[in-house]
């Protein structure tokens, strides 16, 4: 069984949303898009009773709830096997779940099975209300029928069983975790596994709790306490007028207490253990995760559910790691989810396994970076944005705002002049960290701008253009205005002008970075309009070894990194509908009515 849908009302920043969830899916996005609420919705809906902390006011979308207020989550869970509600009656049945069946066309759920590829699918509902009398959060979780409000007084709500919480298996690892003690019996998820398997090693722990009560060298008798501690007991006889002892123990001697100090340790062979803290951060950090698989391959053995559902699983993994630990995950699981702000982890999966999470104004929605998966019939413009360039693609959309720039050379030089910016930045040279942090510019095919416009605007809510100023500039312009969905906003470099032109305006500045030895070996040429030719024309056009030598030489010039920044600046003000100098360009509004087409002076200030 799986979580197939996900539906979210009144819970912390979401007002209202709903998500789709596959058998392996990642979840991806800017800080504060909705992540973190999907998961905790899901351990609020799944998790088991005792795990699910307290809310309060503040777990109420705008943290004021009125008394008419809800929080209110849905989950459908589906692949159910075999396909039909005879062979589940531990789910459906009078004072069980109601029969419904997901669309897989569509993601619809619905009360009758009309077509062959539909899902037997039972929901799942938590709900609960701020009681302000008892200054305290009411909870409900049932078997979801439709009913609008379980809290009426009218209504009939059929909860939900632990038995069958308990075999969906959910488990979730936040990112906020305590690493070093996790295979320890003070680890409520080590003490899940060892009571699956049969329970607590019941002869070895009292073993050691009798070799422990009785010691061969107690710790009193050593020659630096003996007195004090006989000194101890002469005062506890005097006060008490009873002959009690001290005596030390490393632990309170009851199983208990024995259970409780049990404390990881790893080492090779023949060399002392060391306890996991005083390992590296990714053994310790891997030991939640590596208990984890364990336990589900053992719940999966036996015919239950394992749902897993981790949070930002990079942390203190290497990078090296980070896919081969995700491919386990996908294999030991009934079903994995995965938030993340790593590239490297975002960018295992399929890419119609990848969805970017956005919140508008308490609207969450999630979108796959592709609806299918994908095949050989896949556009080349979007095979090459989702395989070839993958990973930048990822780190793109992991922005507030993507830029779609004209061609690949365009996207390169960008990336480069990124990098100008935060590798030769200090403390009073800021001007373009907007940027940086806030625009993620993608990848595009040569010529293929529109077709990549379109894809993107389908996935990420913020879309904006950047396309040169001469007349094919003005055809992309033109073609991504006429979509059914055009963009907000299209920026394009001043009449006459390409990305190449930008680079000579930023050389200008100082025109010294072209005497670096490392250019003049390369037969660079060392005047900025000369260099605009050279740099239109093949073979340097694609030269991406030159691109990058040039952009080297940039950050040891303030001057360039200043005309770059200011650039840089600007386009990320116009993304993020800040205001922009007017002296830097001039916008009109396309006859779409839709689309404002700012265009960069042809006389950039001199800055």
């Amino acid at each position: 069984m799986i979580v197939s849908k996900l539906e979210i009302s009144g819970f912390r920043g979401v007002d209202r949303g709903e998500i789709q969830l596959s058998k392996f899916c990642t979840l991806i996005g800017p800080n504060n898009c909705g992540k973190t609420t999907i998961t905790e919705a899901l351990a609020l809906v799944l998790g088991r009773d005792r795990l699910i902390r307290p809310l309060t006011e503040h777990d109420f979308h705008g943290s004021q709830p009125a008394e008419g207020s809800r929080i209110n989550i849905v989950a459908t869970i589906t692949d159910f096997e075999p396909n039909d509600s005879a062979s589940h009656t531990d789910w459906f049945r009078m004072g069980r779940g109601t029969i419904k069946w997901l669309d897989s066309d569509d993601g619809t759920v619905k009360s009758q099975h009309t077509k062959p590829t539909d899902k037997l699918a039972c929901q799942i509902a938590f709900s609960a209300r701020f009681d302000h009398d008892a200054l305290e959060a009411i909870t409900l979780r049932y078997f979801y029928d439709g009913a609008p409000d379980p809290f009426a007084e009218d209504a009939v709500i059929v909860t939900v069983p632990g038995e069958l919480i308990r075999r969906i298996g959910f488990f979730l690892v936040s990112a906020n975790r305590t690493w070093d003690r996790t295979i320890s019996f003070g680890s409520e998820l080590f003490r899940r596994v060892v009571s699956y398997v049969g329970g607590r090693p019941a002869a070895a722990v009292l073993a050691e709790r009798n070799r422990l009560r009785a010691p061969v060298a107690p710790l009193e008798d050593d020659d630096h306490l003996n007195e004090l501690v006989g000194e101890i007991n002469t005062d506890i006889a005097a006060l008490l007028g009873k002959p009690l002892k001290l005596k030390l123990r490393v632990t309170t001697t009851d199983s208990a207490g024995i259970l409780e100090s049990v404390f990881p340790h790893f080492g090779e062979d023949n060399a002392l253990p060391l306890p996991s803290r005083r390992h590296g951060s990714g053994l310790t950090s891997l030991q939640t995760l590596i208990l984890l698989m364990r336990f589900g391959q053992m719940r999966i053995a036996a015919g239950d559910g394992f749902m897993m559902v981790i949070e930002e699983p990079e942390l203190h993994v290497p990078p090296p790691l980070q896919r081969k630990l995700l491919r386990m995950m996908q294999a030991k699981a009934t079903q994995t989810v995965i938030t993340t702000h790593s590239p490297t982890v975002a960018s295992t999966p399929e890419p119609h396994e990848i969805q970017i999470v956005s919140n508008n104004d308490g609207a969450l929605s999630a979108s796959p970076l592709i609806a299918q998966p994908l095949t050989n019939q896949a556009p080349n413009p979007i095979r090459s944005l989702l395989l070839t360039h993958r990973d930048a693609t990822i780190y793109a959309l992991m922005h507030p705002t993507i830029l779609v720039p004209e061609g690949k050379t365009d996207a390169a030089w960008l990336s480069h002049l990124t990098k100008v910016i935060e590798l030769g930045s200090s403390a009073h040279d800021e001007h373009g960290f907007s940027f940086v942090h806030e625009v993620g510019s993608v990848p595009t095919a040569d010529a293929r701008a529109s077709e990549v416009y379109e894809h993107l605007r389908q996935i990420h809510p913020s879309v904006f253009c950047l396309f040169d100023g001469d007349n094919q500039g003005g055809q992309y312009t033109a073609t991504v205005c006429a979509s059914d969905t055009p963009p907000r906003l299209v920026v394009r470099w001043p009449a006459g002008w390409s990305i190449e032109d930008l680079i000579g305006w930023v050389v200008s500045a100082d025109v010294a970075v072209l005497a670096n030895p490392e250019l003049a070996g390369m037969g660079i040429p060392q005047v900025a309009e000369d260099l605009v030719v050279a740099l239109r024309t093949n073979p340097l056009k694609n030269d991406e070894v030159v691109h990058r030598a040039i952009a080297d030489a940039m950050i040891e010039s303030q001057s360039c990194r200043r005309r770059i920044g200011h650039v840089m600046k600007a386009l990320s003000d116009l993304a993020m509908e800040r205001d922009v100098p007017a002296n830097w360009g001039n916008s009109v509004t396309h006859q779409n009515g839709v689309t404002t087409i700012w265009t960069f002076n042809h006389a950039l200030p001199g800055v």
